[in-house]
Formats: structure tokens, sequence, C-alpha cells
């Protein structure tokens, strides 16, 4: 379907998306974010097969343990 659709109209399509399993039958690449940062852009092989720790426990669904000064995460998102 993604590959139809999108050669069809001639378009790139981006979804946003925390849902791993639609994300990886849609796409053709994948870009992660964490905390305003992309961690990985690649295809859905270089993301399953990357050797970051935080793409590991995000694909195995672990939580974070660390807590978010948001302050600071702010000042990090907007420059303020």
């Amino acid at each position: 379907m993604k590959l139809k659709m999108s050669s069809a109209m001639n378009m790139t399509i981006v979804v946003v998306t925390h849902e791993l399993e639609s994300a990886f039958k849609i796409a053709d690449r994948i870009t992660v974010l964490d905390r305003g940062e992309i961690l990985i852009c690649g295809t859905i092989d270089e993301v399953r097969n990357s050797d970051i720790e935080r793409i590991h426990n995000l694909l195995n669904r672990k939580p974070r343990q660390d807590t978010v000064d948001v302050d600071e995460y702010m000042k990090r998102l907007t420059g303020k």
C-alpha cells in the first residue's frame, strides 16, 4: 500500500506515531526522536539493528528510569 500510494501521488508521506508496529509496516525510513534530538534516521533494518541502547529500549518497550528537568527541556526546544 505505501509504495503504491506514494508513487501514484508522486509525493512523500510523513507519519508521526508512537505505534511501532504500524510504523514498521508503512515506512520506508524511520526517524527516532528522543527529547528533541534525532537518535537515528534510517531504514527499518537499520533501526532494528541499531547498537544504540535507547533504540533497543524503545523496541523492547523498556521505560526510561531517569527524570526530566522540564525547564531545561523546554529551554533546549525553544532556545529560550
